[in-house]
């Protein structure tokens, strides 16, 4: 494993904008290379930066990048699960600011050997916290049955060919297991019909999302965060997140939605009797999407998608 941690941090500058006025505390879930925690601090000099990231190496990676904010900085290795825990070891701090930027990192797609690029060769891992996990995507590939495959690759990546990716799969690895990265994506690159392919859009990506997702639990560890949250909001307080894909994304908004309305009477009744009452209001009621500017620089932030509530 190489020495140093890359990543290039997306919407960096939309997620200081949206930082409350004179914010104090900040929660960072997902440190990175420390990108959005480094500027959080350099536009809020008064204020302490908590942060966690499942992926030990972008802790370190974070430690190194914030040195000159030691005394205004805690981080720590965990997921958004791990999330209550933590806050009660750090003595139930309440946030200005929480921010959280979900999916895969620059580093993880770059460095062959965490294998979770469908462009360089390496083992089938995906694995966020290989110190932590045990499961690969080596393992579901040559172990899970059909339905298996088939609920994750539709599920996870709503992939259109998955059954014909399924059943292909099968047949290879009653023959050989299946190792590397590329094995894989040359596999689903056969499978799917050469009309259906898009140019600028790899035909393994959707397979390859999924299996990530599967393997690292990545829906349930959102839904986490999503549940925590709330509590841990000052009640002027804002939650951001940046998303990457629709599964993701849906459930931010639905989530949002739900906070800033969560009345659930039939729209005939005059007024409302269920009791529900509003968390706070949505900031942003669109997506809020990159520059030009910062696509020309980093293209992979053409799919990021941030969404910001502010917490009355």
């Amino acid at each position: 494993m190489k020495p140093y941690f890359h990543h290039i941090s997306v919407l960096k500058k939309e997620v200081v904008d949206y930082a409350p006025p004179s914010t104090q505390t900040i929660l960072d879930c997902t440190l990175g290379g420390g990108g959005h925690s480094h500027s959080l601090l350099d536009n809020n000099s008064n204020a302490f930066l908590y942060g966690i990231d499942r992926d030990s190496f972008a802790v370190k990676a974070a430690d190194r990048r914030l040195k000159h904010f030691n005394n205004q900085t805690r981080l720590a290795h965990a997921s958004f699960s791990e999330l209550p825990i933590l806050i009660k070891k750090w003595g139930y701090p309440c946030f200005d600011y929480i921010i959280a930027d979900i999916g895969v990192s620059s580093e993880h797609l770059t460095c062959p050997e965490r294998g979770f690029s469908f462009l360089y060769e390496g083992p089938l891992d995906m694995r966020m916290d290989p110190k932590r996990q045990n499961l690969t995507a080596g393992n579901i590939i040559n172990n899970a049955n059909e339905h298996e495959l088939m609920r994750i690759l539709r599920n996870f990546g709503e992939e259109r060919y998955a059954r014909k990716i399924v059943s292909k799969i099968l047949s290879e690895r009653s023959k050989k297991q299946f190792r590397t990265t590329l094995e894989l994506a040359e596999l689903v690159n056969i499978v799917i019909p050469n009309k259906m392919k898009k140019r600028g859009f790899n035909p393994a990506t959707k397979t390859f999302q999924a299996l990530r997702i599967a393997v690292n639990n990545e829906l349930q560890e959102l839904s986490y965060l999503l549940e925590y949250s709330p509590s841990f909001l000052k009640h002027s307080g804002r939650l951001a997140i940046i998303s990457f894909h629709s599964l993701e994304d849906r459930m931010v908004k639905q989530k949002f939605r739900n906070w800033e309305n969560p009345c659930v009477c039939p729209t005939e009744l005059p007024y409302c009797v269920c009791g529900g009452i509003p968390l706070g209001k949505v900031i942003t009621r669109r997506q809020v999407k990159a520059s030009k500017e910062e696509i020309s620089k980093n293209p992979r932030s053409r799919s990021a998608s941030l969404r910001v509530f502010a917490k009355n």
